[in-house]
């Protein structure tokens, strides 16, 4: 489904990724993990070409995206649904209109937009939030609303940038919730960009750290996170360790 070869990008003389080699088959998860700045959403970004990358190849579904012309990136990425890590909303617009008006964008029509919209509304659990205003939502509530407009362009692939970076402590879990029962759901390969390490125990298929630019381990998480190979990943196990601990207490 994903393929990336050799893919290399630097911020004037900082090196963010230093020749990542991934392979993602369809209707995979993928956990990409690693301490801050270590490349995470530099990658994620590389593979839609939100951010251009130096070198490397990059491959969705048989078609090389870093080969691209403009027009034909533009509609590759209506296959490809991204979450960022705030789910700038429209403020004027309703839940409604914020998931459905890229859709209409697209040449949908408004009456076909809007029944997409509410379903992946509903699907997040916001049937009920159908027409509020973002100010009217929680943090947690956006970011679903986020969710559900990426859901609404049916994608093949998910790509996600850290989607509770943002969030309280609180509202975490109910951004988690949707992400795993989206997972169990097993219809749209993944790829999420986390700190969430009990996200990446439950649901992901494996887990790939990074570090420095690198991929410096992967595997299933059970293996990665009880007997890690890497600095980083005995970092994750020791976090583990203590996160059981204080869940016993």
């Amino acid at each position: 489904m994903v393929e990336v070869r050799g893919l290399r990008k630097a911020y004037h003389r900082k090196i963010a990724l230093d020749g990542i080699d991934l392979t993602v088959a369809r209707g995979e998860t993928v956990a990409v993990m690693g301490p801050s700045g270590c490349g995470k959403s530099t990658l994620i970004r590389c593979l839609n070409r939100l951010t251009e990358p130096d070198e490397g190849k990059v491959t969705i579904g048989g078609v090389e995206v870093t080969a691209l012309d403009e027009a034909s990136l533009l509609l590759l990425r209506r296959r490809i649904g991204f979450v960022f890590q705030h789910s700038n909303l429209i403020k004027r617009l309703s839940a409604l209109d914020n998931v459905s008006m890229g859709l209409r964008l697209y040449g949908m029509e408004r009456r076909e937009a809007e029944e997409r919209a509410k379903a992946a509304l509903f699907r997040v659990g916001l049937g009920h939030k159908i027409h509020d205003l973002p100010e009217e939502m929680s943090g947690g509530e956006k970011q679903r609303v986020g969710i559900a407009r990426a859901l609404a362009l049916e994608p093949e692939l998910m790509l996600w940038d850290e989607p509770t970076a943002s969030l309280d402590p609180i509202l975490v879990g109910e951004v988690l919730e949707v992400m795993e029962d989206l997972v169990a759901d097993g219809r749209t390969t993944m790829i999420v960009v986390t700190h969430e390490l009990s996200f990446a125990c439950r649901a992901a298929d494996r887990v790939v750290l990074l570090d420095h630019g690198r991929i410096v381990e992967e595997g299933a998480p059970g293996t990665v996170f009880t007997t890690p190979r890497s600095s980083i990943g005995e970092k994750y196990k020791n976090l583990l360790k203590h996160q059981l601990k204080m869940n016993m207490i």
